[in-house]
């Protein structure tokens, strides 16, 4: 016989498998919770990737909206440059003709006064010469030969060529150029006399006289006329060319005006640009980061799953193949118990031989826990390895811990 010592209540162990059961439910529990956790941070990480991506992409369509209409500004500017620079160019071109022309009229107008100067210096001695002849004419009336004749004579002969060279702008009768001829050509002592003597020689000199004078009074008032003329031309080209360069000033001032706009807008497009393409380059990175992420998180969610499914299948295999083996021992060791209470608090108990029943139910449950373990160790294992996850390969051998 042997002693044995119960108690009144004592509570039932929690068998190895029951165990492994206890604990796969919290790692579902922990993996469940892992995944609510992540997928609040998912969440928040997929909002914040949304919230960059747009607020790129409207930095990206306000910057291409700002190229655009700094573009078509540019072009303008452009346009309108060119513009000016023809007309500057035309104004040149204008400017320069004008000052040809005015150089030209000017070398004409300087040949013409030469001439002029010519013509007045033979009209005016001319004059000098007929006045010189009349003065020695009538000095020499009463001298009647000698030097007071031949000077007269010289005088009258001067006078005489003069009007001749001049015959065409006087309009001479052919008597008039006659006696003229007759003089330039006298000889002292020579047919003098009657020469002299004839009364036609001092009218014939004072009408010369006048017509020197008349012939000068024209040419004086035709380089005078002429003169006028010019001058008021050169004074209308200089006013043409003074305008001219003026408004070629404005339009260099107003066409360097705008070069500078236009360069300053080129550079704010410049920049722009730049900050579009950074603005792109990041969105770029961006969206590539989120994709990446958005794919880890996708993974990591189909393999926690997997993970919950064969946790979920390994908890199966165990409550199922093994848990009413469990139930039917629990009630076997309810009713010893309940026996054993009945005596009071010191029982002896009788060595007995265990019953075919207890020990054909024992070898039945032992045998049901190592099959519904194994299968519950290989469903981890594989899942595990397959899935590379530690918590199951790790729990895959605590079951087969929990075998032995």
């Amino acid at each position: 016989a042997a002693c044995a010592l119960g108690l009144l209540h004592v509570g039932r162990a929690v068998t190895p498998v029951e165990k492994v059961i206890e604990l796969l439910e919290k790692l579902e529990a922990q993996t469940e919770e892992e995944g609510k956790q992540e997928a609040a941070a998912y969440d928040k990480y997929a909002c914040f990737c949304k919230e960059q991506v747009d607020e790129k992409q409207y930095q990206i369509e306000k910057s291409i909206a700002k190229i655009e209409v700094l573009s078509a500004e540019i072009d303008k500017l452009t346009s309108e440059i060119s513009t000016l620079d023809g007309e500057i160019a035309e104004l040149s071109t204008k400017i320069t003709g004008l000052e040809t022309e005015s150089a030209d009229a000017q070398k004409i107008r300087d040949a013409e006064h030469a001439v002029y100067l010519e013509k007045e210096a033979d009209a005016a001695g001319a004059i000098d010469a007929c006045e010189r002849a009349i003065a020695a004419l009538k000095e020499s009336k009463d001298a009647m030969g000698g030097k007071a004749e031949l000077e007269a004579l010289v005088q009258v002969q001067a006078v005489a060529r003069t009007a001749l060279a001049l015959s065409t702008q006087m309009s001479l009768s052919d008597g008039q150029v006659r006696t003229l001829s007759a003089i330039a050509g006298s000889q002292p002592g020579k047919a003098y006399e009657s020469t002299y003597h004839s009364n036609d020689i001092i009218a014939t000199i004072e009408d010369l006289l006048k017509r020197f004078e008349g012939i000068k009074a024209q040419l004086d008032q035709e380089e005078f006329d002429t003169n006028a003329m010019h001058d008021k031309k050169q004074l209308g080209l200089k006013n043409e060319i003074k305008f001219a360069e003026k408004e070629k000033a404005e339009k260099e001032a107003l066409a360097a005006e705008k070069t500078d706009t236009k360069e300053a807008k080129q550079a704010d497009k410049d920049a722009e640009t730049k900050d579009k393409n950074s603005d792109k380059a990041f969105q770029s990175v961006l969206v590539d980061e989120c994709q990446k992420k958005a794919e880890l998180w996708d993974q990591r969610s189909s393999t926690r799953a997997a993970e919950l499914t064969a946790i979920s299948e390994a908890m199966e295999a165990l409550k199922t193949g093994v848990s009413p083996n469990y139930k039917a021992n629990k009630k076997l060791v309810g009713l010893q118990e309940a026996k054993a209470a009945a005596t009071g608090h010191w029982v002896y108990v009788e060595d007995r031989p265990a019953s075919f029943l207890q020990l054909r139910g024992g070898s039945r449950s032992r045998a049901a826990e190592r099959h519904a373990a194994d299968q519950a160790g290989d469903v981890l294992r594989q899942v595990g390895q397959k899935l590379r996850s530690d918590a199951l390969i790790a729990m895959s051998l605590k079951v087969e811990v929990a075998e032995d």
